[in-house]
């Protein structure tokens, strides 16, 4: 190359936020650092940039400690001497949502404008890979170009590139493909002749793959530091490089060099390269640079928290929300957006992966609890809003008012129809014993009755002297009177709060007792002589039939115990009406929508219009059996023989448990050397049947495992000594759902192993179809070994991420596994976890059990991935609990309106809570409705929210498919504009609805569509 070198010194720091230090040192060690940037900036005019990482929460970091600083910061951010954002915090992309990514974005640029101006760079430079949609996703947030190191293999023969995602978006890539990647040029030397022999080196390892005279070196590294100084000896060596031969001349700059835009130097490489080549997929090598792909299941609770208040939020909070608001209810933005930044607080790569120091991982827990615990307050409330808007006048009518029906409205956040299983609490009048559930249609309904409680809401007590003084004062004279002050009372101890609200509760019974008589059922003490024990008995009003003389003969009562002088105290107890649990089978649920059912106390005067519902279940002592799937547990191993009814395909030997050593880090998986597997549990299993009800069928299989203790301290083998952990599952059929559902509990007493459970096919399968973020995608079961394997910088592997399903089916059959949160799978090809008979194997990491941060001494990792600190809560001790489902099908993922899909969505979205018992009254909502239709089946909803800063809502769709869709969308009420959207939630273009309010809009393969309303 004999033009001219222009090399950028970008001068940055890369920010864990918490890593091998908790979030408060790091930040310790934060505000040194801005301190430093800041008298830099004003003492040395020629220090003209600095990147702060790419991340904007390093600012309200910062100005938690320091909030004098705001202006000083605004200031040089303005100026364009600090370059902040677009991102919040820099994400691990393969464990988190797309959704979380693109708010992750919204909430990055926002706050950086805040401030100032946003660097529209993808800047990424530490991520463990990169997702196939990462390209999309950038270019609808108008950013055009990305920057990272690693996840780039040999396919990559140039440091710039186009990377294009599944639907054809593009941006273009600058890869750090020096070793050290975005590190390469940290600590540079002050002194000129070191300064000038290391820009030499630098030049010389990046200027092979360059494809432009420019070149970035990036000075700077974790934790570092501005470099004080830099500028001026960045001006020497140019000095002297002038006088040098001008085919090796250098001309430096402490610049960022940005478009008008604000884009990294991508109008140089775009001029200078017509036929850059185009890269696609995803960056998940290993070849140059540690990708660290066992964090997918270190601390696998971590996995499992994040997508539970993932789907929280995006699924179920941000959508009812909504709703909720165009039926007049106040948005409660700041709430949600509070429980964005605690979700997105725990998702950089060192804190979602796992692998950073265990008092950060207890720190995350925190962070999740803070967002599920707002993120279910706002849902409570507008479900119950919702409710009070829903038409609940029951489509029966009776005759006495203790026959009054009760409604029960039930919510669904995924697409319909959809028959699930429903827990909920209610109370009727009576037992439930001849109650009647039936649904608009009167279809009744089977369910099942938990549990009967009481609640003891209040106690008091007061001296006969202050009751009787109270009442003189207050003109107490009739038990109608004794009765109001009771009533008050009531008002006193429950305040307006919750379902216990005093203005929806009435005295339903009013009890005295005297020593001389049997102790009431909820007295907490023992009669004693002279006190009595008052109990008011309170209910929902409405719901129960008030015995007026009953409780009047209670207040005379009370007034005549107020004149005996032998009396002395009085012990008042406020206790509820009997409440019962109760499971129930919710059928055809809307899509995204809700449904309304009703509690009959005795039953329907007009039985003969009630018809059973269709789908009833066949239980056995080893097997059970709906519609779809008949499942028996193979009483030697406790593994499940599942026939799929529509097809006639029988699986064989599913759920097959496989523990197998690990003497790796929080990063990287190792084997000892002299691995044992155990595949099979010490003794037949016990089974049992233990959920026989007409609602779900259970069957719980409990095994026994021996263990190995851990590995020995050579770590080359498992010790011989033993433990016992038990390993419990529970399956289980609902009636009318196309979908086996499990439970496993897993009591984990030993350390150093990775325990999988597998799910073997017989037939032969050359891909496997896994859901990925924003896509569903094929990859190849066999894949080749490179022959410079030896060379790389991590031995490469299997093991590939997924979201919530992995299907493996030759065409005509096929059996998907749907998780939540064990987003950690392989394909097993051989080998002793697969038997005689089984072509290959769908294998879930469930627990990998390790102690160390980082070890330098593993045989599939060159080198040390992080400081080599003790991690044991890493070990994961204790009991764990998973879930996850079966889902054998004909065809494929997509065949049957994407039953897969559709199931993955409803198994990660459950509804057993999500129901609210109400009264009867008229509303505008009807007593079905769904606040969003989408067609076709196989298009997912991503997002149902406000917009962040306009008044309409967005709806939030992608096709995972690989042919086009013409999408048909129609939002559950009135609107007057709709548009088409980037993912900035800025119009595109003006759309027309149908006279339905059917929207329709064409959407490629694999791409991404949001629409405005308004």
């Amino acid at each position: 190359m004999t033009e001219q070198l222009h090399i950028i010194v970008v001068s940055h720091t890369h920010w864990d936020r918490e890593w091998y230090q908790t979030f408060q040192q790091f930040r310790a060690r934060l505000v040194r650092a801005v301190d430093k940037l800041l008298d830099i900036l004003d003492h040395d005019k020629q220090f003209s940039h600095f990147m702060l990482d790419g991340q904007t929460i390093v600012l309200d970091d910062y100005l938690e400690v320091k909030p004098e600083q705001e202006q000083r910061l605004k200031h040089f951010i303005q100026a364009g001497r600090i370059q902040i954002g677009p991102w919040y915090i820099q994400p691990d992309e393969f464990l988190v949502s797309g959704e979380a990514l693109i708010r992750n974005l919204h909430m990055g640029l926002q706050r950086a404008r805040d401030f100032g101006k946003p660097l529209h760079v993808g800047y990424v430079p530490d991520c463990f890979g990169h997702i196939a949609q990462l390209p999309q996703i950038l270019q609808g947030m108008g950013i055009d170009s990305a920057v990272f190191w690693r996840g780039v293999g040999a396919e990559a023969q140039q440091s710039e590139f186009y990377w294009a995602a599944p639907d054809g978006t593009s941006v273009l890539v600058i890869h750090l493909a020096d070793p050290i990647g975005y590190s390469n040029a940290r600590q540079l030397p002050l002194n000129l002749d070191d300064f000038i022999t290391r820009v030499e080196l630098l030049t010389a390892n990046i200027l092979p793959k360059a494809t432009t005279n420019t070149l970035l070196f990036m000075n700077g590294s974790d934790h570092l530091e501005p470099q004080h100084g830099l500028p001026a000896v960045i001006e020497q060596a140019n000095a002297r490089l002038a006088h040098l031969d001008p085919r090796s001349q250098h001309n430096l700059e402490n610049v960022l060099r940005r478009s008008s835009n604000g884009h990294v130097p991508s109008q140089q490489i775009r001029q200078h390269n017509h036929h850059l080549a185009t890269l696609t997929g995803e960056m998940r090598s290993s070849q140059y640079a540690h990708l660290l792909p066992s964090v997918l299941s270190t601390r696998i609770w971590l996995k499992q928290q994040n997508a539970a208040t993932e789907h929280l939020l995006e699924r179920w909070v941000e959508p009812l929300s909504v709703w909720a608001a165009q039926y007049g209810a106040s948005y409660p933005q700041g709430f949600i957006r509070l429980a964005w930044q605690y979700l997105l607080q725990n998702q950089p790569h060192d804190s979602i992966c796992g692998c950073s120091i265990d008092q950060v991982h207890r720190e995350n827990s925190v962070r999740f609890a803070q967002s599920q615990q707002i993120g279910e307050s706002v849902l409570s409330q507008a479900m119950h809003y919702l409710a009070a808007k829903v038409d609940t006048r029951a489509p029966f009518k009776t005759t006495h008012p203790s026959d009054e029906p009760v409604p029960l409205v039930v919510f669904n956040a995924a697409p319909g129809p959809r028959t699930d299983y429903v827990q909920t609490t209610v109370q009727l009048p009576g037992s439930l014993r001849e109650a009647v559930l039936v649904d608009e249609h009167g279809q009744q309904l089977p369910y099942r009755i938990v549990n009967r409680w009481r609640q003891v809401v209040g106690t008091t007590s007061l001296t006969r002297e202050i009751l009787a003084a109270g009442a003189i004062l207050a003109g107490i004279t009739t038990p109608a009177q004794v009765v109001q002050m009771a009533q008050s009372m009531i008002i006193d101890t429950l305040g307006q709060s919750g379902d216990m609200a005093a203005d929806a509760q009435v005295i339903s019974h009013l009890y005295v007792e005297e020593y001389t008589e049997s102790p009431l059922h909820h007295t907490p003490h023992t009669p004693q002589p002279g006190v009595i024990y008052i109990e008011i008995m309170v209910a929902p009003q409405g719901r129960v039939v008030v015995n007026e003389q009953e409780i009047l003969h209670g207040g005379q009562h009370i007034l005549s115990l107020l004149q005996r002088e032998d009396i002395h105290t009085f012990e008042i107890t406020l206790v509820d009406q009997a409440r019962e649990t109760i499971d129930f089978v919710a059928t055809d649920l809307p899509a995204y929508g809700l449904k309304t059912f009703w509690f009959y106390p005795h039953g329907v005067p007009e039985r003969e219009k009630l018809s059973l519902m269709h789908d009833q279940l066949v239980m056995q002592e080893q097997c059970i059996e709906n519609d779809y799937y008949h499942v028996a547990v193979d009483p030697q191993d406790g593994t499940l023989i599942v026939t799929d009814k529509l097809s006639g395909a029988v699986f064989s030997g599913l759920h097959r448990f496989i523990d197998g050593g690990d003497v790796g880090d929080l990063y990287t998986y190792c084997p000892p050397a002299h691995d044992k597997l155990i595949c099979k549990p010490l003794e037949p299993p016990k089974i049992e049947l233990i959920n026989n009800a007409p609602v779900c069928a259970t069957l719980r299989i409990c095994g026994r495992w021996a263990l190995p203790s851990s590995c020995v301290a050579s770590r080359n083998e498992r010790s011989a000594r033993t433990a016992i952990c038990p390993i419990v599952s529970e399956v289980s059929l609902i009636p009318g759902t196309q979908r086996i559902n499990i439970h496993t509990r897993i009591e984990n007493k030993v350390k150093d192993h990775r325990m999988r459970v597998i799910f073997p096919v017989s037939y032969a399968v050359e891909h496997v179809i896994a859901e990925g973020t924003f896509e569903v995608r094929s990859r190849p079961i066999v894949q080749a070994r490179p022959a410079d394997v030896a060379e790389w910088a991590e031995e490469p592997v299997d093991v590939f991420p997924q979201k919530r399903f992995v299907d493996l089916s030759n065409g005509q059959i096929g059996l998907a596994v749907l998780n939540r949160g064990l987003p950690e799978c392989e394909i097993l090809q051989g080998g002793p976890a697969i038997n005689e008979g089984e072509s290959a194997a769908i294998a879930i990491t469930l627990l990998r059990c390790v102690e160390w941060l980082s070890r330098g001494d593993l045989a599939t990792r060159h080198g040390h991935a992080g400081p080599m600190e003790y991690t044991p809560e890493a070990q994961c001790q204790g009991t764990y609990e998973f879930d996850y489902a079966l889902v054998p099908h004909k065809g494929t993922w997509s065949d049957a309106d994407a039953l897969v899909l559709r199931e993955a969505q409803a198994f990660n979205t459950p509804i057993a809570t999500r129901a609210v018992v109400t009264e009867q009254h008229v509303g505008l909502l009807p007593s079905i409705a769904s606040f969003v239709e989408v067609e076709p089946y196989s298009l997912v909803v991503s997002a149902v929210k406000r917009c962040d800063s306009k008044h309409g809502w967005a709806v939030r769709v992608y096709n995972p498919c690989d042919q086009p869709v013409d999408a048909r969308i129609r939002p559950g009420c009135t609107f007057t504009r709709v548009y088409s959207a980037n993912l900035l939630e800025e119009y595109q273009q003006s759309l027309t609805a149908a006279s339905d309010q059917m929207v329709h809009i064409a959407v490629r393969p694999k791409g991404i569509v949001t629409l405005v309303f308004e």
